[in-house]
């Protein structure tokens, strides 16, 4: 079944490349205007019906202005999906002062301020934020991103309580997602994940963006206040090894 967004407009916070450009190629696919923000790189030969603005969303002060150029230049948001987020990773000796502050303004804080802002200009629609399986699953390096993430799953839910009946607000939990150099990143990783995931893969980053069209959709129409896992199933994977548990 194809989804129509057709005259929906919509706002993808870090949609100029990675995950968050392929979010914005399947709900441009499903006819929808889509406003993206990217905070470095302004992306170039956009759809038509793509509009690219700048937004550094440590500073939530920028939001109302965005917010109003936006609704001037495309209209109301019907759906807002708070991709942009940051995901170093240290070791817990390591995190500074500074490095927690830069996460947590930029995870959830900015998440806060954008889930509000654009409910002010919605009379209706969908908010998507996007958390991790690290908001649930503890993992070495990433304590400062966890409990970033973690504080997003909660929001949504005092967001999506607070905002209804007009207003619905959902969340994604990403697994691991496949992206061109990964192994370099982290060597380990891919194999590790897809052996302990169901599906014995990484998620595609346009697997995401199918999530989030569902939620944004009248398919979703009873879903608010809850966070979808998108995982291929690494977190079912047992706690001990099969050959124990064949014993």
């Amino acid at each position: 079944m194809e989804l129509d967004l057709k005259d929906k407009n919509v706002l993808i916070t870090g949609g100029a490349s990675g995950a968050g450009r392929k979010i914005v190629e399947v709900f441009v696919k499903a006819g929808a205007n889509v406003a993206l923000t990217y905070h470095r790189t302004k992306p170039e030969r956009l759809p038509k019906n793509v509009r690219a603005y700048h937004l550094d969303q440590r500073d939530v002060k920028q939001i109302p202005e965005l917010l109003k150029t936006i609704k001037k230049d495309v209209g109301k948001i019907d759906v807002l999906v708070t991709n942009a987020g940051i995901y170093p990773s240290r070791s817990m000796e390591k995190i500074t002062e500074e490095d927690w502050d830069e996460m947590l303004e930029t995870n959830t804080k900015a998440i806060f301020f954008l889930n509000r802002e654009v409910s002010h200009c919605m009379k209706s629609g969908s908010i998507i934020n996007i958390s991790s399986i690290n908001a649930t699953n503890p993992a070495s390096k990433l304590i400062h991103y966890g409990a970033s993430k973690a504080a997003v799953e909660m929001l949504t839910r005092c967001m999506a309580y607070e905002l209804g009946p007009k207003i619905r607000v959902n969340c994604i939990a990403p697994g691991l997602i496949y992206k061109k150099g990964q192994e370099e990143y982290i060597p380990g990783w891919t194999e590790s994940y897809c052996e302990r995931s169901a599906l014995h893969r990484l998620v595609k980053a346009e697997e995401i963006g199918k999530t989030a069209l569902f939620l944004a959709s009248d398919l979703s129409s009873a879903i608010t206040g809850q966070t979808i896992t998108v995982d291929c199933g690494v977190s079912l994977a047992p706690y001990f090894n099969n050959h124990l548990e064949e014993q």
